[in-house]
């Protein structure tokens, strides 16, 4: 078993970040974003952009909270239909612009245009810290809601930063040819835990379409499924003096105390040692860590 430590000196330091308006703020073990009320705009952290290239994030720019049909032929980031979860069954992709306002179950769409976002379309997620989280993991559904000869390739890519310049690509999506709804699962690996900054998963246009004539097709994304592990509950520890003494107070027994003179010194077990524990102004020991 990995072992786990704390440690203590004289001076402890608490550090509070607190994220800014319009990002998602992890708590619980997971998030979970099905986009189904975009007639009021699009959920807090949330964007859309374009110009976005592989060293920015793009510009923000407006989303439509209209309904739009699959086959809106306006350059535009709009309200869609969803693919899956209406009713019963999926959509067919045949459904007539009157079920398409019908359906409950909306999904941000994008029409591309030669003059809009073809390259550098991109849905952004601005996510305020990863601190305390780890192993993150998320799926989401990548729509093709109206095919056309145009195919464009999209980039599944996260950074690190307030204002990151560099992203790192976790897999590339394929225009599949035909209407539908394909389930993609990532990983976003050990550089994105317990980060105190901000963390941003796209998926972006980031290469022009392909294709000599014709229009570009309609695509959207929906149920955004993000994963993760929190951080184990710090072992309780209070400290006090007497004038003369340290008092160490823990509450797990199933952790040993360890000493050392100077924070980078050899940590050895203080014999014996049980909660309250006093440890004299005077003594050699200065540093002490819990470990399991």
């Amino acid at each position: 078993m990995k072992s786990k430590h704390f440690f203590l000196n004289i001076l402890a330091v608490l550090t509070v970040t607190l994220p800014a308006t319009g990002q998602v703020v992890l708590s619980g073990t997971n998030y979970t974003q099905t986009f189904d009320r975009l007639g009021v705009g699009l959920p807090a952290g949330w964007s859309v952009r374009t110009n976005a290239t592989a060293t920015s994030l793009g510009t923000a720019v407006s989303f439509n909270t209209a309904v739009v049909s699959w086959g809106t032929q306006t350059g535009q980031f709009g309200n869609a239909a969803g693919i899956t979860n209406n009713a019963v069954a999926a959509a067919a992709g045949n459904e007539t612009v009157a079920q398409q306002s019908a359906f409950t179950n909306r999904c941000p769409s994008l029409r591309q245009t030669a003059a809009f976002g073809d390259p550098g379309a991109a849905f952004v997620v601005q996510i305020a810290s990863t601190l305390g989280f780890s192993n993150l993991v998320f799926s989401v559904d990548l729509n093709l809601l109206n095919e056309q000869t145009h195919s464009t390739t999209w980039t599944v890519d996260y950074a690190v930063g307030n204002a990151p310049s560099a992203f790192t690509a976790l897999g590339t999506f394929s225009d599949p040819g035909i209407f539908g709804a394909t389930t993609e699962t990532y990983s976003l690996g050990v550089a994105a835990d317990n980060q105190p900054q901000n963390v941003w998963i796209r998926i972006v246009a980031l290469a022009a379409s392909t294709g000599s004539s014709g229009s570009r097709d309609t695509f959207g994304i929906d149920n955004f499924i993000l994963n993760y592990t929190a951080a184990a509950t710090p072992v309780p520890l209070f400290i006090q003096t007497d004038g003369q003494n340290t008092i160490l107070t823990w509450s797990d027994t199933t952790f040993a105390l360890q000493s050392a003179p100077t924070a980078n010194g050899a940590f050895t077990n203080v014999t014996g040692a049980a909660s309250p524990f006093t440890n004299a102004f005077d003594a050699s020991a200065k540093f002490f860590r819990l470990v399991r």
